[in-house]
């Protein structure tokens, strides 16, 4: 993954940033349609479901924003959580009838087959030349040498905490693996939730124990050469400690009561109400430190710091890959004025400049130039992880392969989890889904 030259950008810039200008590069021009039809509604199927806070609320800020501009044009904007927003794209699909513009992610178990199907319309990639998209970013969203979608995001995945709570307990932000577990034996003896994440959908699951294995082995290409067929799981007894590793966290009663129930939106809340001093989930949570609907308390005390290290795995070595972005139905009545609106959408004085003055997470295009140095502190947490990144591990295992590989990845790891499989069984069934997908 290319994202280091972006992160030494950023880094340098946060030592020393002013409010940029809002206007476009002299060098970077919109492509402009003209002749626009009136009265034009675009369907917008989007996977932020909240649309008040972080990017769901920016997303709707420049949706409406483009609409005030060009007022023939209506968005009309369906918006759902990512696994119900999963289940009602394989409908629409179906049916042939995909929305004009719609939430796609850059990764094999999605995007392939829409892509074969040839349900999603070839994006012109010189248009997007002046757009700074960060060295790899597209290369998810391609297919033949052809662009099928834009990425929206630069993702990792990080340990956000509570800093009062650990604070009020004598517990500091753990660098190891031996001190989170330490951690989390004084914060359950308290009565306390060590660590919460979503279980019940399963897909944080993999890169949990993709983090661990790392750090067992020092490589994150050791899970990318099981993949491409050179190596087997259950042939590196490596893998086999990181599977007893990750299994471990449930038998201590490191996770939250109810974690294996928890979806997305609950272990969000158990955590922004002060009930859990750990949420283990992606940087795109930077909206946690403004998000009203948790008590003052909480936001000036929320923090992310690096996942834990091992004598191999380093804090700089980190779960990066490309997020969530958007891609145009073939099949869209309304294909030019999409794509004029993904233009207007990822100039760089709407999506990438809104989304980290809001707090909303890492985009996938350069933003150093909109860094005010008024950035809250879970924001400076952030970009000092990502400014750290030395390896990383590129898009999830579970997203590499075809839907069937993906849910098999995911089933084993809740079983795992769950206490069904022993950690050898559990590797076992990882290299069964690997088979099948090759």
């Amino acid at each position: 993954m290319k994202i280091f030259t972006l992160a030494i950008i950023v880094m340098l810039s946060l030592t020393g940033c002013t409010t940029s200008n809002n206007n476009l590069s002299n060098n970077h021009t919109l492509v402009e349609i003209t002749n626009v039809p009136v009265d034009i509604t675009l369907k917008f199927f989007t996977a932020l479901a909240d649309r008040s806070n972080g990017q769901g609320k920016i997303e709707q800020q420049i949706i409406d924003a483009y609409m005030k501009e060009h007022p023939n044009v209506k968005i009309e904007v369906e918006a759902l959580q990512d696994e119900p927003y999963k289940s009602k794209v394989k409908i629409y699909a179906s049916s042939n009838a995909l929305p004009d513009i719609i939430q796609s992610w850059g990764q094999t178990s999605f995007i392939k087959p829409l892509i074969d199907a040839g349900m999603l319309a070839e994006l012109n990639e010189s248009d997007y030349a002046t757009y700074d998209f960060v060295s790899g970013s597209l290369d998810g969203f391609k297919q033949g040498g052809k662009l099928y979608g834009l990425p929206r995001n630069t993702d990792f995945f990080v340990m956000y905490y509570n800093q009062k709570i650990l604070s009020d307990n004598g517990i500091e932000v753990p660098r190891t693996t031996l001190e989170w577990f330490e951690a989390t034996k004084k914060l359950r003896a308290k009565g306390i939730n060590p660590i919460t994440t979503n279980a019940i959908e399963g897909w944080s699951l993999p890169i949990w124990f993709e983090y661990i294995a790392q750090r067992h082995t020092g490589d994150f290409t050791k899970m990318d050469d099981v993949l491409a067929g050179k190596a087997t799981f259950t042939g590196n007894e490596q893998f086999l400690a990181a599977a007893k590793e990750l299994q471990k966290f449930q038998k201590d009663k490191a996770l939250a009561d109810g974690f294996l129930t928890t979806d997305y939106g609950a272990s969000r809340n158990l955590f922004g109400q002060g009930k859990a001093a750990f949420f283990l989930m992606g940087s795109w949570e930077s909206g946690l430190a403004t998000d009203e609907s948790f008590a003052e308390e909480f936001r000036n005390n929320v923090a992310a710091a690096p996942y834990p290290a091992s004598d191999v795995g380093k804090l700089t070595d980190v779960a990066a890959w490309f997020g969530g972005g958007y891609s145009i139905s073939a099949n869209s009545k309304h294909k030019k004025e999409a794509v004029q609106f993904l233009n207007y959408f990822y100039a760089p004085e709407n999506w990438p400049k809104q989304m980290w003055q809001g707090g909303a997470g890492i985009p996938a295009q350069k933003f150093d130039q909109y860094l005010t140095g008024k950035e809250n502190n879970l924001q400076k947490g952030l970009v000092a992880i990502f400014s750290s990144i030395k390896t990383s591990s590129g898009t999830p295992i579970q997203d590499q392969g075809t839907n069937e590989f993906k849910n098999k990845i995911m089933e084993a790891h809740q079983s795992l989890m769950d206490g069904r499989y022993t950690p050898l069984v559990f590797l076992k069934k990882l290299d069964e889904a690997v088979k099948l997908n090759q």
